[in-house]
């Protein structure tokens, strides 16, 4: 799963948009670039062929392995002449047109594992499903041909065309067409066509292979184009590898696993491409052309379906019923006879079309009676890890007959050592593994020979497949730390070069001023598309180094255009280097992920040590393996050169890429949503410099988001800031990251995750306030969180007695916070303000702190204005009692500094921070917000107000403590009766409200204070 997720991360990173920037302390900057499509491969419920065909990137291949060869004029220019003479031989036409054209067909279905018939891994009915569609849309045979529309059916055509699934194979085997693999990836882009045609394929000049596979969004299919025959041309016409038709296993025929939508028209369209046909809009507006002359111009495509499908565009109708548009499979229905005469063309002349009419994949096989042949030479190979071998082939009945034993010989350097009589039991096509007793090979080269001499206790009627040979040498195992000395590669080292063309050499370079000597493949030369070449280790044994570790350095610079991104393997073998596990290598770098320079049209040549990368491998996963060899493995695209140099194997894992996200910087947990980015805070915790890496991040759940992280490399120790957009909405949030592939290192265990919660909030609440938990167990308009999993925060909690609820954190964890956060309030009009607030707790960690922070923009950023740590927040030891209240202590926080002009947006939060030890529970109760800044203030008795001073001089004051907000009226009454003063005070709380001596004569007066609750008349003297 990790690999196949960073070959398709590493694949879909296009555009770079600016999105995140990452920042460190000397200004070092990343560039966040989006993976398009990142993580999307869900089910569609609706058949939608917009931007569904990817041919495109094949047919770009095409243009820089041939160029001006490859190119649409050049193909047009040949087609066109091809039709021309078609059309001056009539007698020709007709005798094509009359005879049936049968194309045999191999389905490679790519699953994942599954089961048959479960998800990609298709059940046969929808193969058969497809193949009756795909020959009643050529031969016009489909049930909805009656709803082309009548002005377009003079030109609908029968294309003569049918297919078969493959009656050979290419043994000359039966078959039933169908080939079942598990390969690497859980899914597919057009860029990964050679890998999947090196998973499985069968020989393009003999059959349409059509690769049945879950393909990435919005890629439902794709097929190679055909090309022009080129006489007198000593090059390959095309990639042979990537030669055939794609199709997603949702689209592809009806019923099984295919969408419900789908009809089978995704494969009808690619078949389409694949005879020489394009889009019928010709990828552009009504300049450009299809090169079909009975087909009308479009101005693009069309992705619509209805009862009375119509669109009209460059003056006239559009063929939206056409299997070369983007119609949903329900509205297309017709090839014209021009586009017949494109495939008449193509399958008369153009290479490894013209093979495939009526070949002998078509027909039934025809067999020997007895034909047993050595398919496999599994051992001894032509390399051996140690002297004692164990022989063993492969063998299959070719024949008809079945096969119940065989004589089979085995001769060593000339000698014959054993000829032993097999019991078998093998219907055709079946195989079966034969073993003979063990011998030691001699030092040097051997040869090694099976012969099959008798079969059934008769001769085999086919001796062309009875001998397999090989010359097995025994290797070494070298001694680690290993370092390879490039200027005098040992012989222990070996290349395999399976074309005889450019491989992998050595060279000397003048790197930062220094003479280096360096192994590279010179790819930008090297026009074999899908090649391998192989630098293989001498042998290696894990059993007494188990986390060895492969060092090497790269460059590499990719050619600056898509579809020619070449790939860099390390493989392991487990059979002394006869055979590598390529699918599921542990090491695989292509375009982005294995580039260390900026992608040119260029020869790569690399001048600077900076256009190296270290690369690691790990190989502790293999270490019950005990003896193996490590290739490199060189994937050809005829892209740019790729270098090496400094290889070492090491006997521990000395070096190492890794990230940590350490914490969320931005958003804080509680605000009203106004930031701009979101910041972490992310420390190199490797020993190596790390300059790229995948950053993935989702919330709320939603589909992950993932970017290519490039810049300046971050040295070791170092810590940056990594920051993004805002994408987070009202309420609670979940917001995940993660990163992964460090300098694109795929070894295990060098992710950092981070799950943050955060609240949007924007409850807004009138002045002063008062918190004390009693009027519910909830804590609204308040909000409470843990931002680290959100596993509970304070809580309103009932204690016994008259003592009220309050708030409890009961088990602070080490590593969490707890934050509880106000509404926001407006303090602009105010001269001063404090906070009251009570806080109990037993013993606490050392570690742990308790803090009030202060935010004048509503939560965006805060200050610490309140802080206790450790013993500072015990007030009993041992464990405080929720209803004792002598257990609490009673805290004062000057919020002056909070107050006045602007100050409109005011947010306070209490965050309990637990560190490493014993922690019990933590009290917190009667958060109060005065209006003055008095740390010890006058405070009535409950539901009570207060005059003070009195008698009064230069002033009195009337103190309030009520319940709730109440609306209150003052009255102040002389001795004769007359009311001298009057005033209301909306939404009294706790406030203190002053009148001043001078608006009084002196004398003794009766104060009337009026509210909901609150009835009273008291007496003030002023003298």
């Amino acid at each position: 799963m990790r690999r196949s997720l960073f070959k398709i991360w590493s694949n879909l990173l296009l555009v770079a948009s600016l999105v995140f920037l990452a920042r460190a302390s000397f200004g070092q900057q990343f560039t966040i670039s989006p993976l398009d499509q990142f993580g999307a491969n869900g089910s569609k419920s609706s058949h939608q062929h917009n931007e569904k065909c990817g041919h495109s990137a094949l047919e770009e291949l095409l243009v820089k392995e041939m160029g001006y060869f490859g190119t649409r004029d050049f193909f047009e220019d040949w087609i066109d002449q091809k039709i021309e003479a078609q059309r001056n031989q009539p007698q020709i036409l007709a005798k094509t047109q009359e005879e049936r054209r049968l194309i045999p067909v191999v389905v490679h279905v790519i699953h994942n594992g599954t089961e048959i018939g479960q998800g990609s891994n298709i059940p046969f009915s929808q193969i058969e499903a497809q193949i009756r569609i795909l020959n009643e849309d050529f031969r016009r045979l489909n049930p909805d041909a009656n709803q082309t529309p009548a002005q377009f059916l003079p030109v609908a055509a029968d294309a003569n065309i049918e297919f078969v699934l493959a009656k050979q194979d290419p043994n000359g085997l039966p078959t039933n067409g169908v080939v079942r693999v598990q390969g690497p990836n859980n899914s597919y882009l057009p860029e990964d066509a050679t890998l999947i045609g090196q998973l499985s394929q069968w020989n393009p000049e003999e059959y349409l292979n059509i690769w049945v596979l879950p393909l990435t969004s919005p890629f439902i299919g794709y097929a190679s184009f055909p090309v022009s025959d080129l006489p007198g041309l000593n090059f390959s016409p095309a990639p042979a590898i990537t030669d055939g038709v794609t199709v997603d296993y949702r689209f592809f025929g009806s019923g099984g696993n295919a969408i419900n939508a789908s009809l089978g028209r995704t494969a009808t369209h690619e078949v389409g491409h694949y005879f020489g046909l394009r889009h019928i809009w010709g990828d552009g507006g009504c300049g450009v052309d299809d090169f079909v002359e009975d087909t009308p111009l479009q101005d693009n495509s069309n992705s619509t379906c209805n009862a009375n499908p119509s669109r009209f565009s460059c003056d006239s109708q559009d063929m939206i019923q056409n299997y070369m548009d983007y119609t949903p499979d329900a509205c297309m229905n017709l090839f014209t006879q021009g586009q017949v005469e494109r495939f008449n063309a193509v399958l008369a002349n153009s290479p490894r079309r013209n093979t495939l009419v009526n070949n002998r994949a078509t027909q039934d096989p025809e067999l020997f009676d007895r034909d047993l042949a050595i398919s496999r030479l599994i051992e001894p190979g032509d390399f051996a890890c140690d002297a004692l071998v164990i022989p063993q082939i492969e063998v299959l009945n070719a024949g008809q007959n079945t096969i119940t034993s065989a004589r089979i010989t085995l001769q060593v350097n000339g000698q014959q050592v054993q000829n032993r009589t097999f019991t078998l039991n093998l219907s055709t096509g079946e195989s079966d593994i034969v073993t003979f007793d063990s011998f030691e090979l001699q030092e040097g080269e051997n040869e090694v020979e099976f012969e099959i001499v008798a079969v059934n206790n008769n001769s085999d009627e086919n001796i062309e497949n009875n001998i397999a040979r090989s010359n097995p040498v025994v290797q070494e195992a070298v001694t680690l730390p290993l370092s390879l000395d490039l200027g005098n590669i040992p012989s222990s080292w070996t290349i395999q070069n399976g074309d005889g063309g450019f491989t992998w050499e050595q060279t000397s370079l003048t790197i930062s001023g220094e003479e280096e000597d360096l192994l590279f493949i010179r790819n930008y030369e090297y026009d074999a598309p899908g090649e391998l070449d192989y630098f293989i280790s001498p042998v290696i044994d894990l059993s007494n180094t188990p986390n060895a570790q492969l060092v090497f350095e790269m460059a590499h610079a990719p050619y600056n255009q898509q579809g020619f991104q070449d790939d860099l393997i390390v493989a392991v073998s487990t059979d002394c280097g006869n055979t590598f596990e390529i699918a599921n290598a542990t090491y695989e770098k292509s375009g982005a992920s294995l580039a260390t320079s900026a992608a040119t049209l260029n020869e790569f040549i690399p001048t600077n040590s900076s256009q190296f990368r270290t690369e690691l491998v790990n190989l502790s996963p293999f270490a019950d393996l005990g003896k193996i060899r490590i290739a490199f493995i060189a994937v050809n695209a005829f892209g740019n050169n790729v270098y090496l140099k400094n290889i070492r194997i090491l006997e521990q894992e000395e070096f190492r890429y890794s990230l940590e996200m350490e914490e969320l910087i931005n958003p804080n947990p509680i605000s009203d949503g106004r930031y701009q980015n979101e910041s972490l805070q992310v420390t190199n915790i490797g020993n190596l410099p790390i300059s790229n890496f995948v950053f993935v991040k989702s919330v709320n759940g939603s589909s992950p988001q993932g970017f290519l992280a490039s810049g300046d490399p971050v040295a070791p120790g170092e810590t940056f800031t990594l920051t993004g957009g805002n994408s987070t909405g009202s309420g609670k949030n979940r917001l995940n990251y993660e990163i992964l592939f460090p300098n694109f290192d795929q070894n295990e265990g060098n992710e950092s995750t981070l799950e943050r919660y955060i609240i949007e909030d924007n409850e807004v609440t009138p002045v002063p306030w008062r918190q004390n938990f009693n009027f519910a167990t909830a804590i609204e308009p308040w909000t409470s969180l843990n931002p680290q999993n959100d596993e509970g925060s304070w809580r309103s909690l009932p204690s016994s007695g008259e003592a009220g609820n309050v708030s409890v954190v009961e088990n602070p964890e080490a590593g969490q916070s707890y934050w509880l956060g106000s509404p926001v309030f407006n303090l602009s009009s105010n001269t001063q303000a404090s906070l009251f607030f009570d806080l109990a707790a037993g013993d606490v960690s050392p570690e742990t702190s308790f803090q009030i922070l202060a935010s004048k923009d509503a939560g965006d950023t805060y200050e610490v204005v309140f802080e206790a740590v450790g013993d500072e927040i015990s007030t009993v030891p041992g464990t405080a009692s929720i209803s004792n209240r002598e257990h609490f202590q009673r805290n004062y926080v000057n919020l002056t500094d909070f107050t006045g002009n602007g100050n409109s947006e005011i947010r306070l939060a209490a965050v309990l921070s637990a560190g490493e030890g014993t922690n019990t529970p933590v009290f917190l109760d009667n958060l109060e917000l005065f209006l003055s800044a008095n740390p010890n203030p006058v405070i009535p008795a409950d539901g009570r107000a207060l005059i003070y001073p009195n008698p009064a001089t230069a002033y009195f004051n009337i103190a309030f403590n009520l319940a709730r907000y109440e609306n209150v009226t003052i009255q102040i009454i002389s001795s004769t009766g007359a009311i001298v003063h009057e005033v209301d005070y909306p939404q009294t709380l706790n406030q203190t409200y002053t009148f001043p001596r001078e608006i009084f004569s002196p004398g003794l007066y009766i104060v009337r204070i009026v509210s909901p609750t609150l009835q009273d008349m008291q007496r003030v003297f002023i003298k």
